[in-house]
């Protein structure tokens, strides 16, 4: 048997150290103070933001608020611009003035769209909430948000290509397809950039997740 405050040896079942003089059950206490001290300090370590300068809402975080003000008016004014468009399915064409074409499954294309929209305004009005409370739900809402882009851009295009369209808006139609799939792509390249930013920002773990 050692000492554990020299090293030396000593004799089993000793009260006192032969070389330093100290209390054998003393040393039993020390050391187990210092291991819990070494646990304790490990603990508080793992609380500490990896920096101070983490814990702001600054850098790459500003684009992220200013997206979701941006979406806010922009889901504004597709609400109003639904309202104006609403009708049953008919359309006119600007260039003839005279001619009116119905659409079969137009006016539930339009409802859809509505809805939609004000799913995605409530959504980003939250998230601005969550952002500036540096809530813990952020993170997952904020991708929710883009997940839900991409269901809606795709659902969007499903519904406009699988309607029956007279020949004379057919041309329209195409080119209506032609900038949907365009959107398609680039709402699923911005979701996926900014997902994965959320994801592996140390700045989002340190505001929004060690909180």
């Amino acid at each position: 048997m050692f000492c554990k405050n020299c090293g030396k040896k000593i004799q089993e079942n000793v009260e006192f150290c032969s070389n330093c003089g100290i209390k054998i059950n003393e040393v039993k206490i020390i050391s187990k103070n210092k291991d819990t001290r070494i646990k304790d300090d490990k603990k508080i370590d793992e609380k500490k933001p990896l920096h101070k300068n983490l814990e702001n809402l600054d850098g790459w975080l500003i684009l992220v608020i200013i997206g979701l003000f941006v979406t806010i008016f922009w889901q504004l004014s597709g609400i109003y611009e639904s309202i104006v468009m609403f009708n049953d399915g008919t359309v006119e064409i600007l260039s003839n003035p005279m001619s009116d074409f119905y659409i079969p499954g137009y006016a539930g294309l339009l409802k859809f769209e509505f809805i939609a929209t004000i799913l995605f305004l409530v959504l980003a009005a939250y998230l601005i909430f969550l952002f500036f409370k540096k809530s813990t739900k952020f993170p997952k809402y904020y991708i929710l948000l883009w997940i839900s882009s991409i269901i809606f851009v795709v659902i969007d295009y499903i519904i406009l290509s699988s309607l029956i369209i007279p020949i004379e808006m057919k041309q329209i139609i195409k080119e209506s397809l032609a900038e949907a799939e365009i959107e398609m792509g680039r709402t699923i390249i911005v979701s996926i950039i900014w997902s994965l930013y959320i994801i592996k920002s140390k700045k989002v773990k340190a505001i929004f997740i060690r909180n």
